[in-house]
C-alpha cells in the first residue's frame, strides 16, 4: 500500500510533542505507523511493526501495542527505543492463534496480543491483551 492509503488503521494519536502536531496511524495489516500533517499531507512511513493496535504517549515516549506479542516504545522521531515482552517468532509460527486459548503457554514475561496500551500519570504502563479470557499487564519503571 502506498503511503496516506491504510489496510486496517486502528489507532489514531495527535502527536504534540514536537513543535509540528501530526497526526500518527497504526496501519496495522501494512505492519506500520504513519505520519501525517493534520491536514492528511504524508510525513512518512515507519516500517516494521507486527500488526500495530494502538498508541499511547508518556512525556517523549510513544507507546505502540502489537498484536503479533511485544509493545514497542519509540522517540519523538517514531525509532524504537525499547522493546517489550517480544515473543514475536512463536506467536507468529502459531498460525492459528491456539495460543490465545491455550493459558499453559503464556508466559508472564512475553506478550501474547497486545491488543492496547496506555501509560497513568507516573509512567506505568498497562497492556491489555486479546485472548479468550483477557490479560492485563501491569509495567511498573525500574
Amino acid at each position: 500500500e502506498e503511503g496516506g492509503r491504510f489496510n486496517t488503521p486502528h489507532g489514531l494519536w495527535i502527536d504534540d510533542r514536537v513543535d509540528l502536531f501530526s497526526l500518527v496511524v497504526t496501519d496495522r495489516a501494512n505492519h506500520r505507523l504513519q505520519r501525517l500533517k493534520l491536514d492528511g499531507t504524508l510525513i512518512e512511513i515507519v516500517e516494521g511493526f507486527g500488526l500495530p493496535a494502538n498508541i499511547d504517549v508518556y512525556q517523549e515516549l510513544m507507546l505502540v501495542p502489537e498484536l503479533l506479542g511485544r509493545v514497542t516504545l519509540v522517540d519523538n522521531e517514531l525509532n524504537p527505543v525499547v522493546v517489550l515482552g517480544d515473543d514475536r517468532q512463536r506467536i507468529e509460527e502459531d498460525k492459528k492463534f491456539e495460543i490465545r486459548r491455550d493459558e499453559s503457554r503464556w508466559n508472564d514475561k512475553k506478550f501474547i496480543h497486545p491488543h492496547d496500551g496506555c501509560f497513568d500519570s507516573g509512567g506505568t504502563i498497562y497492556v491489555a491483551e486479546w485472548v479468550h479470557r483477557g490479560r492485563v499487564s501491569k509495567l511498573r519503571k525500574v
